[in-house]
């Protein structure tokens, strides 16, 4: 059974585990992960003795970080290879078996079982992630349990949680998600709607459930396909629905459709902005608190400065389906911000018209289709791993008259910070893309200049003869 400790053992084994005591919840958790990112330090953050909570109440923070994190997390081979964990990603990740959960009578999450008066979400160190978030949010990493009603399909996702009070908490759910149909399916019918929210679980939890899967694939069974082995749950006590039994943190209860609603956000979201600001949100009524001793919360801060996972998702993703488009000639698809936003595909071009399929295939695909904004196609002979090489191939091979697309009416949300907010409150929740071709135009590619590179096999023999002297003796070129 694994579980968030062994990824914290796992951690520890490598280096990339450093605890600190004392931070406070108002801000300094927030700002600390903030910090890490943005200057690089390779670590995930332990947050214990957090001021006003008892010594074991913790907050793990940028556990996706770097590739060697997010490879630890999916159970990959270790690597600091940004490409070979997209690699292993696309090899492996974007399989869908399925196993179906395993249902137990207990687990570790049962260790304590708080209920009715005694429910109180501020008994946690839950923290105050940005300055003018509207609120506490204990849900960022989390795994949220839900259920249609007509078709009693289950779906596992990542949407945002605010504390409001003791027992209330909000879950918001931007439309499309479908998170979002199975609330609507109860409330349209005035029926109470059944949640369940896991905020500390084993991090491939997290990655199956903030995964952009076909709609027929149940998250949870397709984490225990990826594992080899079925995931425990617990039937919740108030609602039914299976709860990972090793779960550090979990909160259970229903959104009554006759509870008013609250105003749910700000939020800073993973745009780096405060994108959808703030929304009227019936809240959830907490009325189970299952947790382990010494619970873990685990945050996901967001920063401009986007984790390896995040890249490694979307890249793999992205790949994966344009294979599986038959789209020919795809040697490499990176990311270089969160989600869809700039993702490059390299392609070995084979008739004329090939780069423009691959742009306007990228951006329909769901991995490339929700809130984008920029995708480039250079050539097989461009690293799409080197931003330098990315851009040396815009400047050199795109003239912007001929090729740059422009797309209109494409799909967004409202964390988008650049749709004006008329059109948000009338729901037009669109965008538009701009599909970049950074390659050699295929009618003249013969004729196109030679670039000046030297060749992989000059490279290699220079790191071999003058490794140590150029690299102040650590061996080779960096």
């Amino acid at each position: 059974m694994y579980d968030l400790r062994d990824y914290l053992d796992r951690l520890r084994e490598y280096d990339q585990l450093t605890e600190l005591h004392g931070a406070h919840w108002d801000l300094e958790i927030g700002g600390v992960s903030d910090l890490v990112r943005r200057d690089g330090l390779e670590t995930a953050v332990l947050f214990d003795d957090v001021v006003g909570y008892e010594t074991g109440l913790r907050v793990l923070t940028n556990g996706f970080d770097t590739p060697l994190q997010a490879s630890l997390a999916l159970g990959y081979d270790p690597t600091t290879s940004l490409r070979e964990a997209v690699s292993a990603h696309k090899e492996q990740g974007t399989l869908t078996k399925a196993l179906e959960p395993r249902t137990v009578d207990a687990g570790p999450v049962t260790d304590t079982v708080i209920a009715g008066d005694d429910v109180n979400l501020l008994d946690f160190p839950v923290p105050k992630w940005h300055a003018d978030d509207g609120g506490r949010y204990i849900g960022t990493a989390d795994v949220v349990v839900t259920r249609n009603a007509e078709t009693g399909a289950l779906n596992a996702g990542t949407y945002r949680v605010q504390i409001h009070g003791p027992d209330e908490a909000t879950v918001y759910i931007s439309p499309g998600k479908d998170g979002r149909r199975n609330r609507d399916s109860y409330l349209d019918e005035d029926e109470p709607f059944p949640v369940v929210v896991s905020v500390g679980h084993a991090p491939d939890l997290f990655a199956a459930a903030n995964e952009r899967l076909p709609e027929d694939v149940d998250e949870l069974e397709y984490a225990g396909g990826r594992r080899g082995e079925a995931l425990e749950v617990v039937e919740g006590q108030m609602t039914g629905l299976p709860i990972p039994s090793a779960a550090e943190l979990v909160l259970e209860g229903h959104v009554y459709p006759e509870t008013e609603p609250v105003e749910e956000g700000p939020f800073g979201e993973w745009t780096g902005y405060y994108g959808s600001g703030t929304q009227s949100v019936r809240p959830m009524t907490v009325e189970r608190i299952y947790h382990r001793p010494d619970p873990i919360i685990f945050g996901y801060n967001v920063s401009i400065a986007p984790s390896a996972l995040s890249v490694i998702r979307s890249a793999a993703r992205l790949w994966d389906e344009l294979d599986q488009a038959g789209i020919p000639g795809i040697e490499a698809v990176n990311a270089f911000m969160p989600g869809p936003y700039f993702q490059v595909v390299a392609v070995d071009q084979q008739y004329a018209g090939h780069s423009t399929q691959v742009g306007m295939q990228a951006i329909s695909l769901p991995a490339g289709a929700y809130h984008g904004r920029f995708t480039v196609v250079v050539d097989a002979d461009v690293d799409v791993f080197d931003w330098q090489e990315v851009l040396w191939a815009i400047t050199s091979r795109c003239d912007p008259e001929e090729d740059i697309q422009i797309v209109a009416d494409t799909w967004s949300t409202p964390l988008d910070p650049r749709i004006p907010p008329e059109r948000k409150q009338s729901g037009d929740l669109t965008n538009s893309r701009a599909i970049i071709d950074a390659t050699r135009p295929y009618h003249w590619r013969e004729s196109f200049p030679e670039d000046s590179r030297i060749t992989d096999e000059l490279a290699a023999a220079l790191r071999e003869k003058f490794g140590d002297a150029l690299s102040g003796g650590d061996g080779g070129v960096q």
